[in-house]
C-alpha cells in the first residue's frame, strides 16, 4: 500500500504540474477561456485521463492484477494531489497575483448564465436574482476555490469508483 500511495502521489504532483501548465497558458492567452464550458470539460478530461493512466501504470507494475481499493485509491490519490495543486495555484493568482481578473471572470460568468437563463426562458426576476447572488458571490476567492475544489472531488470520486470497477483484477485463487 505504501508504494501505491508514493506511485499515485508522484503522478499526482506531475498532475498538479500539467494543470499548472495548462491554466497559465489560459491566463496568458486570454483570461475569458477560464470561463469557457468547452475549456471546463477538456481539463476534466485531462484528469479522468491521467488518473486512469496512473492507475494502468500500477496495475501493470503489480503484473495486472489490482484490486478495487487498489484501483479506487489510485485514481483518487492522483486525482486530490494534482487538483489541489491546481487550486493552489489559481488561488495565488487570482487572489494575490491579479486580483483584477477575479472581477473580469465573474463578469464574464455573469454574462454567459444571463444568455443561457434567457435562451431557456427564464423570468427577468430569476435572471436578476441570479445575477445579484452571482455578484455577491466570490467564486474565484479562496472560499470559492475550496468549495468548487470539494464538489469535484466528490465528481471525480464518483468517476473513480467506476473506474476502478473496469480496471480492477482479481488474483485467481489457487485450489
Amino acid at each position: 500500500m505504501e508504494d501505491l500511495r508514493k506511485n499515485s502521489i508522484n503522478y499526482g504532483m506531475y498532475l498538479g504540474l500539467i494543470l499548472i501548465v495548462f491554466n497559465t497558458l489560459i491566463y496568458a492567452f486570454d483570461i475569458n477561456l477560464f470561463t469557457n464550458m468547452w475549456v471546463g470539460i477538456v481539463i476534466m478530461g485531462i484528469i479522468i485521463i491521467f488518473a486512469v493512466f496512473t492507475t494502468v501504470k500500477y496495475k501493470n507494475k503489480l503484473g495486472g492484477f489490482m484490486s478495487f481499493k487498489e484501483a479506487f485509491s489510485s485514481f483518487i490519490i492522483s486525482v486530490i494531489i494534482g487538483s489541489l495543486i491546481s487550486v493552489a495555484y489559481t488561488i495565488i493568482l487570482f487572489n494575490y497575483i491579479d486580483p483584477e481578473a477575479k472581477t473580469i471572470l465573474t463578469e464574464n460568468l455573469i454574462k454567459y448564465t444571463t444568455g443561457l437563463m434567457q435562451k431557456f426562458g427564464a423570468k427577468a426576476a430569476d435572471i436578476n436574482e441570479a445575477v445579484k447572488q452571482m455578484s455577491e458571490t466570490d467564486s474565484y476567492g479562496v472560499y470559492g476555490q475550496i468549495k468548487g475544489y470539494i464538489s469535484s472531488i466528490i465528481i471525480y470520486s464518483i468517476i473513480g469508483l467506476i473506474s476502478a470497477l473496469i480496471i480492477k483484477r482479481e488474483r485467481p485463487q489457487s485450489i
